[in-house]
């Protein structure tokens, strides 16, 4: 996820859950559709360990593409 999107992410999930507006107005305001802001509202309460568990995971399979791209980079170097 580019960091605008989640900057918007964050503002739309801020928009429900601080300010206290309907789904239907926020997604409006946002362009996106009400489904999706449900989503993320309800992504951004998910239980922090399920957050932990995915975020771990994302960042055991960007450390594996490091690890991939070093040796490449390093064969590169070789020949």
């Amino acid at each position: 996820m580019g960091s605008t999107e989640n900057n918007i992410r964050l503002k739309v999930i801020a928009a429900v859950k601080a300010d206290g507006r309907l789904l239907s107005d926020v997604a409006r305001q946002y362009g996106l559709s009400s489904k999706t802001v449900y989503l993320w509202v309800r992504e951004s309460e998910q239980a922090p360990k399920q957050r932990e568990a995915a975020l771990l995971t994302e960042i055991a399979h960007l450390q594996q593409k490091i690890r991939l791209l070093n040796n490449e980079l390093n064969a590169g170097h070789r020949c």
